[in-house]
């Protein structure tokens, strides 16, 4: 098997953390690296080093006041409180958010894991909480003003058994007073959309 295609390989397997730390600097220092394996080097450096659209992460990290606001089907809106702390992943590749709080009289905890996908030049979130044995991952792209992220995905639809999807966009407002917004939209089959849930995050003093 050819070096170049080894490297490949450690990355699909293990990641690109263990590549850079433990066989690029080895690598980049033999005088006979071949021309595939230079540009392998250099390909693997370009695609696992933090980029500018990374530095989005770092709004989040801090620990949060966040006003819960849900908008059942039928009835009125319901508020509750709960907090997060949004922390940063190797090297700010990553902001892991934990969030903890009440969904009308039931607890709720959640975790959070938003990067930004150099190859898919997308953002991507993944999302499991206590209320459900489900993996939600969603993607998306930030605007130009750097304001609102607008993510999309799907969600197993409980009421029938998960035979039938429910669509999702998630968006994700920055404030210039150093708040920000979440706001998660049910789509239907007809594309019309139904505001599900809203998350005010307010930084702790």
């Amino acid at each position: 098997m050819k070096f170049s295609r080894f490297l490949a390989l450690v990355v699909l397997v293990t990641g690109i953390e263990f590549l850079m730390l433990q066989i690029l600097p080895p690598l980049a220092a033999r005088q006979d690296m071949s021309a595939q394996e230079k540009k392998m080097m250099d390909q693997m450096m370009k695609y696992g080093t933090p980029g500018p659209e990374h530095e989005l992460l770092k709004r989040c990290v801090g620990d949060w006041d966040v006003m819960i606001t849900s908008y059942p089907p039928m009835g009125q809106p319901q508020k509750s409180m709960g907090t997060m702390k949004g922390t940063l992943l190797f090297d700010g590749r990553y902001v892991k958010m934990n969030f903890d709080g009440m969904m009308g009289d039931m607890k709720f905890q959640g975790l959070q894991v938003v990067g930004y996908d150099l190859f898919k030049k997308m953002y991507t979130t993944f999302w499991i909480d206590s209320w459900s044995t489900a993996f939600t991952t969603t993607s998306g792209t930030l605007d130009k003003a750097g304001m609102r992220l607008t993510e999309t995905g799907s969600v197993p639809d409980p009421m029938t058994d998960g035979k039938t999807i429910q669509k999702v966009k998630n968006v994700t407002t920055f404030m210039g007073d150093g708040t920000f917004k979440f706001e998660m939209f049910m789509v239907g089959p007809d594309g019309q959309e139904a505001k599900g849930l809203e998350l005010m995050y307010t930084r702790k003093r």
